[in-house]
């Protein structure tokens, strides 16, 4: 008998959209190196744990849901979101290497809120700013130094 008909929804969408993303996965093409695990690997590895965990809600009913989310814990989830909307809209505008840090500054103060309440206004920016410099430049260096990629460029720079 189903005793929580979210969470049971919620399981049956995971496995179905697990099942697209596999089926999905299966219409790329294989890899011509030899032990390349190709471009599939990653989507299916994804759809595995998305299957994984929708089984699991599906199986193990909660007697006694509760609330979903608080309102406070609504204000923040559209917070959340809003900053991944304009971080859309950043790597649209000025490109991945001026975006990135700004949102991993904006994420990670947002987060300082619940993690270091401890601390001072100023201390917390500081080290949310210094996280962002330090982590930015970290990606920028894995991916254009080391990998050799090109990071994508905003409207804007290529305007100038």
């Amino acid at each position: 008998m189903i005793k929580n008909k979210k969470d049971f929804g919620l399981g049956v969408a995971a496995v179905l959209i697990a099942a697209i993303i596999t089926y999905m996965s299966m219409q790329l093409k294989v890899s011509a190196y030899l032990g390349d695990p190709g471009p599939r690997m990653f989507p299916l590895i994804g759809a595995a744990i998305i299957f994984i965990c929708g089984v699991a809600l599906i199986v193990r009913q909660d007697q006694n849901p509760g609330v979903f989310l608080t309102p406070k814990q609504w204000k923040s989830a559209f917070i959340m979101f809003a900053v991944y909307a304009i971080a859309t809209l950043l790597f649209y505008l000025v490109g991945f290497a001026v975006a990135l840090p700004i949102i991993f500054f904006c994420l990670t103060f947002m987060m300082s809120k619940l993690s270091l309440k401890d601390l001072s206004l100023k201390k917390r920016i500081i080290k949310a700013a210094i996280y962002a410099i330090l982590a930015g430049a970290g990606v920028y260096v894995a991916y254009v130094v080391a990998l050799g990629a090109s990071l994508p460029k905003g409207v804007l720079f290529r305007l100038i």
